[in-house]
């Protein structure tokens, strides 16, 4: 079932459907039932939730608005069970109505501590002895998940994210009514948008409901009032974007800062990217072509795996978004499944895109979880890259393979595997140079040749280390930005790297790494010794 047919279904005998809608939509979604219940049925709508100390009549006012007004028949004994109660007033209420019960489904949830198996089966009761009458119920609230005796018998409807043309339609729509109310009250209103400016508010929008998007804009124009009136222009673009980050990040997705250093080397990985490029322009989709569906990179820590996430994002010329499940688990049943499957339909609202999970194995690994939590999240990201056809592009890290559930990493849940592995000594010597000049140094090749060649177990981290080390070393020699090969040589020796330290799980890692696809390509190795003649000048 889906938005559009909701009163298509309950005009069919059948009862009652379930609506899942995030928190600040669900007075529009009222709304918006309630005018189409009036238009489709000719049926008056009803409201109760626990939080409402009775049943309320749901009515359109003059200005277009929702009006909740109670319903003086509805006079619940104070030794009643309320949800007992509505239910029963339900049952012998004269006449039609459609019902909006809210936020009803933990007591009829799968797996809720708060199920009630009475109240599990009044709803099947009313299933059956609504169907001829034309009393029907709509069960609203937010990551529903219907007890396994209801799922067949009540209908499910997910309210999506709003597409750029809705938003686009909201903005002209709502700035209009602010202009008018300014107009009431005196006050000068200028809108100074292009086609293309709304185009991008609406795009920098995208993941927020209208709500939220609606608020947002009230919210600017108290800001930007002054004497001189209120003007709204392209300068609010940016704003709608630090305002979506901030409600975002309460959600566990971060909004990623593109990479402002590239990674060194990696350059099948770099080149298999290249040819997916365009994959996520209209004139691919316009063909059919298949969207990727994205990549897994494991490696032994400090290999630059996160690094090279961000960066994928500018390779492929998309927004990034950061998918944090650790912040997403909650205290109660369900809680931490309904986190992820919103933060992934978000994701989807916003695609294309880059989304980065960071260490999944720590996430889905399910150690030391006796409640399946953990197999149910894996469950969802995986019906998620399945099912999406938007064009999210999932870039998962991962430092330890062998913890991953094998269903994650069998072949087609991924484009591909690469395996990230400790930097040649070509990528050695572009890591370094890339860091140096960082900090505006510039070294001779020949001396980053020598460094390179004599760090053959370093990663990409220690590699980052040893060239901002030598930078302060140079600094407190009172020499900025002229490091010389004594320093980097002086802070090379002080850095003992993981692959040393930790040589066996380094070694697991290359064995598992045969199954996958080599991030760089091989090279063969060098018999010839260090070029000592490299060291004749240290200073």
């Amino acid at each position: 079932m889906n938005q559009n047919n909701i009163f298509t279904t309950l005009d069919s005998q059948i009862p009652c459907v379930a609506l899942d809608v995030m928190a600040p939509e669900e007075a529009a979604i009222i709304l918006w039932l309630t005018t189409q219940a009036q238009e489709k049925l000719e049926s008056p709508v009803f409201f109760w939730n626990l939080g409402v100390s009775s049943l309320e009549q749901c009515l359109i006012a003059d200005d277009g608005g929702l009006v909740f007004k109670p319903v003086p028949e509805y006079k619940r004994p104070p030794q009643a069970d309320p949800l007992i109660y509505i239910f029963d007033y339900i049952h012998s209420f004269n006449g039609n109505g459609v019902f909006i019960l809210g936020d009803v489904h933990p007591f009829i949830g799968k797996n809720s501590p708060q199920l009630s198996w009475e109240i599990v089966t009044r709803v099947k009761n009313l299933y059956h002895r609504l169907k001829p009458t034309d009393k029907r119920i709509i069960f609203l609230g937010q990551n529903i998940q219907l007890h396994e005796s209801l799922i067949r018998l009540i209908p499910y409807c997910e309210i999506p994210l709003p597409t750029v043309d809705q938003i686009q339609g909201l903005i002209d729509s709502y700035l209009q009514y602010l202009k008018e109310s300014a107009k009431e009250q005196e006050v000068k209103f200028t809108v100074s948008l292009t086609d293309e400016e709304k185009e991008s508010l609406a795009r920098a929008a995208l993941g927020l409901t209208l709500e939220e998007i609606s608020d947002f804009l009230r919210l600017v124009v108290k800001e930007r009032l002054s004497a001189n009136g209120i003007l709204i222009d392209a300068t609010i673009t940016p704003l709608a974007v630090e305002y979506k980050t901030r409600l975002l990040s309460q959600m566990g997705i971060e909004l990623g800062k593109p990479a402002t250093i590239p990674f060194g080397g990696l350059d099948l990985l770099r080149e298999w990217l290249n040819r997916r490029r365009r994959l996520f322009t209209q004139e691919a989709r316009s063909l059919n072509l298949p969207q990727p569906k994205g990549v897994l990179l494991a490696g032994p820590p400090g290999t630059g795996k996160s690094h090279c996430a961000k960066n994928i994002a500018n390779i492929l010329n998309l927004p990034l978004l950061q998918l944090d499940i650790s912040s997403m688990l909650g205290s109660l049943v369900g809680e931490s499944e309904g986190n992820v499957r919103r933060a992934l339909k978000t994701a989807e609202a916003i695609a294309p895109c880059v989304l980065w999970v960071d260490e999944i194995e720590k996430a889905l690994s399910g150690q030391g979880d006796t409640s399946g939590v953990s197999q149910r999240i894996l469950g969802n990201i995986l019906t998620f890259m399945s099912e999406c056809q938007s064009g999210v592009f999932v870039v998962a890290t991962c430092n330890n393979p062998s913890a991953l559930p094998s269903e994650l990493k069998r072949k087609g849940r991924f484009d591909d595997i690469f395996f990230v592995d400790l930097p040649t000594e070509p990528e050695r010597l572009q890591i370094l140079k890339i860091h140096l000049q960082r900090f505006g140094i510039t070294v001779e090749d020949e001396y980053l040749e020598a460094i390179a060649s004599n760090s053959a177990k370093f990663s990409g981290a220690e590699l980052e280390t040893l060239a901002a080390e030598a930078a302060l070393l140079a600094f407190d020699a009172g020499r900025p930005q002229q490091v010389t090969l004594a320093d980097l040589e002086a802070i090379r020796q002080t850095i003992t790297p993981l692959a040393v330290i930790d040589v066996a799980a380094v070694e697991r890692m290359r064995d598992w790494a045969k199954t996958a696809r080599p991030a760089s390509t091989e090279i063969v190795a060098n018999t010839k010794s260090l070029r000592t003649a490299n060291y004749r000048n240290l200073n």
